[in-house]
């Protein structure tokens, strides 16, 4: 008694949640972790449904125990993935603010019997300092990427010409995209991981039972194979298997498809041969563009598209028009920092083609309208931009012997109009040095 005793001052004691439950998810015991934090002792709530608890994650929650128990394994939960799993108060260790805890969960097999398990216990780490820390690195490499752009961009302004210019700020999109592509890479590839994990131990579950089938079914035929396959499915747990394993399946798949098409449209956006001339369609462009600008603009912002039937490609070099989609798409994401709606419309009218990209943001100052093109000219922060996405995109515009339209309404939206010839001369224009362009009235674009 007295060694027992000890062990549960011990747990009370610990630095971490613990909390035991049994096969119908009731709570058998939880040390002074969750005592203090939910202001209920452990007596309080013996014999009561820890998803009851917490209905919030009582969906995950049960998952997470269920496949404990089916499986005899452990699993765990990871705060990069779900961070606040219970509602606890913790302060960050850089503010001092008090926030809600980030949390890793250890879901481990208790007590185990004969393959079979009897309870389950939780182990709650507060690792708060630790997503602290991180978040923290994070955003001082933000602030650092800022003020890197932003001494770029006075540098070379006084030491380029505007053609230097474009070079720069391309290679300069280029690579910050594939920072972005290596992010989304990282995601699906993590959970594809973890689920092919769990998957090899199903499929060495299916195929004994698949053996045993095929053992029984071979010597009897009867209605007692049938009796033996049921007791054994019974015993494997198999529609549990079966059921995981589509779900996992199609995940998997997902993530991978994911990886695929984020390669191939960054591929699509900045191949080598797109610096030729030669006759592209705008709309694939401005497809391929917004899955490269999905970070910019996925949770935020809904997208509606208006594309004309049998529209003619027309003859550009595809990187750099990709390049003024670019900026249009971020700069309208930009104008809608608490979410709003993105209209894409392209249609032809006699020899040129128009692709419009329409916000519906806080809209542009009429003072702000003549200098739009204009280099270096920005409305946003210091640190926040060169000023040089649309003087750069009207530049390439005008070598393509095309024109950029505007039109904007304080407190409703701006639209932006490219608008190029579908054939273009074989000697393409000279990037003007005036930054002459057409801004719309009162009548939408």
């Amino acid at each position: 008694m007295e060694l027992a005793a000890l062990h549960l001052k011990l747990n009370d004691r610990l630095p971490m949640g613990v909390c035991v439950v049994d096969a119908g998810y009731n709570v058998l015991y939880w040390n002074d972790f969750f005592a203090d934090r939910i202001a209920l002792r452990s007596e309080q709530v013996l014999g009561q449904s820890l998803l009851s608890l917490f209905p919030a994650e009582a969906r995950y929650l049960k998952k997470k125990i269920h496949s404990v128990f089916v499986l005899n394994n452990a699993s765990f939960s990871y705060w990069e993935h779900k961070p606040h799993v219970f509602p606890f108060s913790s302060s960050r260790p850089i503010t001092g603010e008090e926030t809600l805890m980030y949390q890793n969960i250890e879901f481990l097999p208790l007590d185990s019997e004969g393959g079979t398990v009897r309870s389950v216990c939780l182990l709650v780490q507060d690792v708060t300092e630790l997503a602290s820390y991180f978040q923290a690195e994070q955003q001082l490499s933000a602030r650092l990427e800022l003020e890197h752009a932003a001494l770029k961009a006075v540098n070379e302004k006084l030491s380029m010409a505007q053609n230097q210019l474009l070079q720069s700020e391309k290679m300069a999109a280029i690579g910050q995209l594939a920072a972005g592509v290596a992010h989304e890479i990282n995601n699906p590839i993590g959970f594809i991981s973890s689920n092919l994990q769990t998957m090899q131990d199903y499929a060495g579950r299916l195929l004994k039972l698949v053996a045993f089938y095929e053992k029984v079914t071979a010597k009897t035929g009867t209605e007692t194979t049938q009796a033996m396959q049921r007791d054994m499915q019974q015993r494997m747990q198999f529609d549990f298997v079966r059921h995981d394993l589509t779900e996992l399946l199609a995940e998997s798949i997902d993530g991978i498809d994911r990886v695929a098409a984020i390669v191939k449209n960054l591929k699509s956006f900045s191949h080598v041969d797109n610096a030729e001339w030669q006759y592209a369609s705008l709309v694939d462009g401005l497809e391929n563009t917004l899955k490269i600008a999905a970070n910019q603009l996925k949770y935020k912002v809904e997208i509606h598209r208006d594309y004309s039937d049998e529209l003619p490609d027309v003859y550009c070099q595809p990187m750099q028009i990709n390049q003024i989609f670019l900026n249009l798409l971020v700069n309208a994401s930009q104008a809608m920092d608490a979410g709003g709606h993105l209209y894409l419309k392209v249609w032809q009218l006699d020899a040129n083609v128009f692709v419009e990209v329409r916000d519906s943001g806080s809209g542009i100052e009429p003072a702000h309208m003549n200098r739009l093109f204009e280099p270096f000219f920005t409305t946003k922060p210091v640190g926040s931009g060169t000023g040089l996405g649309l003087s750069l995109s009207y530049s390439i515009a005008k070598k393509h012997q095309g024109d950029i339209l505007v039109h904007s309404v304080v407190g409703e939206g701006s639209s932006f109009t490219l608008v190029l010839p579908v054939h273009g001369s074989d000697s393409p224009t000279e990037e003007t040095t005036e930054n002459e362009f057409a801004v719309e009235g009162n009548e939408s674009s």
